[in-house]
């Protein structure tokens, strides 16, 4: 897609692919438990794999630093790029994969409006596309937790720990 609307490679823009691990998955994983090595089958709802520095089943470029792991704000909040910690060995290397909702969907509709919202983040410096207003006013960003204290209690749990903020300048919302 960029490629096609830049009229140049992924490579010729300098992008690369930094992290892809999804979320919502159940995988096959050998974990200790009471002192023993065991495989398990790990699910992990509402949750991404976060592996700790060391992990064999890291490519070597992270098994020194951990897992990079990005937890998602809203689109009005940013989100956070983490490494996983070794911490988390007692979650199975897990760690949330976004700061998560306050309201249904269906009540954001109700509380704001797409128009109004794309308006107020564009005067923000977020340049904001969508498909639809009900469904930009589905993700607004009273509609999620406060992302700086998801990322404080994940560090403090000792899942995984912050590297880098993202700030949002885009948004599109199919």
């Amino acid at each position: 897609m960029f490629a096609r609307v830049f009229g140049r490679t992924s490579e010729e823009l300098g992008m690369r692919v930094v992290y892809d691990v999804a979320h919502n998955t159940a995988r096959l994983e050998k974990h200790a438990v009471a002192g023993e090595e065991r495989t398990l089958l790990v699910h992990r709802k509402g949750a991404t794999r976060a592996f700790g520095p060391g992990r064999g089943e890291l490519p070597e470029r992270y098994r020194e630093t951990g897992q990079p792991v990005i937890i998602g704000g809203s689109m009005e909040s940013g989100s956070y790029l983490l490494a996983g910690a070794e911490g988390g060995a007692d979650s199975f290397f897990s760690t949330a994969h976004g700061s998560g909702r306050t309201m249904s969907r269906s009540k954001a509709r109700k509380t704001w409006r797409g128009r109004d919202l794309q308006k107020q983040m564009e005067e923000r410096g977020i340049y904001v596309r969508t498909a639809s207003w009900s469904g930009l006013a589905e993700e607004a960003g009273g509609a999620y937790k406060d992302i700086d204290e998801v990322i404080a209690a994940t560090e403090q749990a000792g899942l995984s720990r912050r590297v880098a903020r993202f700030t949002p300048i885009g948004n599109i919302k199919g």
